[in-house]
């Protein structure tokens, strides 16, 4: 071996018709049927193999009792190249406008729309921009939703048979507030924060959080209510006092320093986030677009992924 030269194949040193015959006669586990699917005959697909466990210096297959089996290596290599396969599909169907182009009606609360779907729908737009978006507004617990919705996301699981509807996280509340609040440092414990003003939405979450914490929320220095969550961590986001926000919708606030996690003492309440879809086969590609985006993104921020993923 020459110096700096890598152990591993280079992909383009391999045909890709070999790769593509040992595609099918993995998946069929059967020469005649997969020379039959690519149109070759039995011989030339056999070549197709015998050249690529050559380069590789693997055996792919073993016949067992006069049946075709692939080896553990064979097998690994199969799983691979189908999923190289299925990324290379999905990028030649991005390709196809009549896939692509066209409507997407999402529906969520405000809450979740302006604290982290948004950049997420940016960044969708900005590599298709064919997509256009139409935003829907819906409440917090809502139970039926609006017919003409190709995906939504629910505080709160919804009721509506025609949807399937699965969990997509669950929500993680922190206490934060403007750093100017605090000075910069975090308080040392969670007493503390009665100390401090507090912001509540319809929700008013302050007084069983409190309760989790064998504390009294209505000793307070003084609280201020709002209808809407956003309205709530917009007006911490200006100094108002603490709130308790859902950590993925306050991460981005965090790292840019518009908001800081007043102590590290989080506690779930039970509220989630559900993803509600038509079935499988009705969902249109660039409404999938849109849910893989979502999921990336809430993979990246830490979120606790239910089963939609």
């Amino acid at each position: 071996m020459k110096p700096n030269q890598s152990p591993y194949l280079d992909l383009r040193q391999i045909p890709l018709n070999a790769l593509l015959a040992f595609e099918a006669a993995g998946r069929h586990c059967h020469m005649r049927r997969a020379a039959q699917e690519m149109f070759v005959s039995h011989s030339a697909l056999s070549r197709h193999i015998k050249l690529l466990e050559a380069r590789l210096g693997t055996q792919l297959f073993e016949r067992k009792h006069n049946k075709l089996r692939l080896t553990a290596p064979g097998s690994r290599l199969l799983a691979s190249i189908q999923s190289a396969f299925s990324e290379l599909n999905k990028g030649l169907h991005s390709l196809d406008p009549t896939l692509v182009a066209g409507e997407v009606v999402i529906g969520t609360t405000a809450t979740i729309m302006l604290n982290w779907l948004l950049p997420v729908l940016a960044k969708v737009q900005q590599q298709y921009p064919e997509i256009t978006f139409n935003l829907q507004t819906l409440e917090p617990q809502q139970q039926s939703l609006p017919s003409n919705l190709d995906m939504a996301l629910c505080l709160g699981k919804p009721k509506d048979p025609s949807r399937v509807v699965s969990k997509l996280y669950d929500e993680y509340y922190v206490p934060v507030c403007n750093p100017s609040l605090l000075k910069g440092l975090p308080v040392q414990n969670v007493e503390q924060l009665l100390g401090y003003p507090l912001i509540h939405d319809s929700l008013q979450q302050w007084f069983t959080w409190f309760e989790h914490h064998t504390l009294d929320g209505n000793t307070a220095k003084q609280h201020t209510y709002f209808e809407y969550a956003y309205q709530a961590i917009e007006a911490a986001r200006l100094g108002m006092g603490m709130v308790l926000a859902d950590i993925v919708e306050v991460e981005e606030d965090i790292k840019q320093g518009k908001l800081m996690q007043a102590i590290d003492s989080p506690h779930t309440e039970g509220q989630s986030v559900y993803l509600a879809t038509h079935e499988d086969s009705q969902i249109n590609y660039r409404t999938q677009i849109v849910i893989n985006s979502i999921l990336e993104n809430l993979t990246q921020k830490g979120a606790k992924l239910g089963s939609a993923n």
